[in-house]
């Protein structure tokens, strides 16, 4: 998996160049027929994405938010050049990019790279996750009370009985513009949640295997596992087993 994790560390540093070219000159954008904002820095960062992996590994496939033509297969990577397009759009500095390897369903190497703080987070399935080299280990929360947890508002949500459950646990609420950057703060030990109802898999799979890595816990909405290479089913990650038990019956009557 090293030779994966080379090339995929290789793409995201190009594709980071990219990122701050575009963030610096002003960016402008489109709408797409799903009414969510697309970049120049998307579509050229997409391009990279299938060059580069279709020239170091011929035979692998590339599913992508700005590429979803391309067939899933065996070996798939899958890959949103920016995830949080619309505080990118704007000059806000929260936007990762990201990628992972996939194979039959189970994410194998996960890259998310954010440009604005040069901060490289990694993962191999089985070895760790790191951040410019260095291990990250999620928090060791085990209680709801005062932690922080991450997500997009009533998004997904069929009524408000998580927030209100929540609330009076005294969990504390934060929203970022980018769900795989959420999840980097569950990795890195900063916040101990995201709660996320509707993910693409481009927006969970590098997520997924760099909090598992980092100590944390990962499943579906609902608690289940699920293929990071079809329609995946909402992304929570929690820095503990035990929070994530307990973050999901917070999550249930609302789902």
């Amino acid at each position: 998996m090293q030779q994966y994790l080379e090339v995929a560390t290789i793409v995201a540093r190009e594709a980071g160049a990219i990122m701050k070219e575009v963030f610096a000159q002003g960016v402008a954008h489109t709408v797409k027929s799903d009414h969510s904002p697309v970049t120049d820095a998307d579509r050229r960062i997409n391009e990279l994405v299938i060059t580069r992996i279709k020239q170091a590994f011929p035979t692998h496939s590339v599913l992508g938010e700005e590429g979803r033509e391309m067939q899933t297969g065996e070996h798939t990577w899958v890959c949103d050049p920016i995830d949080g397009t619309a505080a990118f759009m704007r000059g806000i500095p929260i936007s990762v990019f990201s990628l992972a390897l996939v194979v039959e369903g189970e994410p194998q190497v996960g890259v998310v790279y954010d440009p604005h703080l040069d901060r490289l987070y990694t993962a191999i399935k089985g070895g760790g996750a790191f951040m410019n080299g260095a291990p990250i280990l999620s928090a060791e929360n085990t209680e709801l009370a005062h932690s922080y947890i991450e997500t997009d508002g009533h998004s997904g949500f069929k009524n408000l009985s998580f927030f209100e459950r929540a609330l009076a646990a005294n969990v504390r609420f934060l929203s970022f513009s980018s769900t795989v950057y959420a999840h980097m703060l569950v990795a890195t030990g900063q916040i101990q949640g995201v709660v996320f109802p509707r993910t693409s898999p481009w927006d969970a799979a590098a997520a997924k295997i760099i909090v598992d890595e980092a100590g944390g816990t990962t499943s579906d909405i609902h608690g289940n596992t699920q293929r990071y290479d079809v329609d995946t089913t909402g992304l929570v990650s929690s820095c503990t087993p035990e929070f994530h038990e307990k973050l999901l019956t917070l999550i249930a009557p609302s789902v």
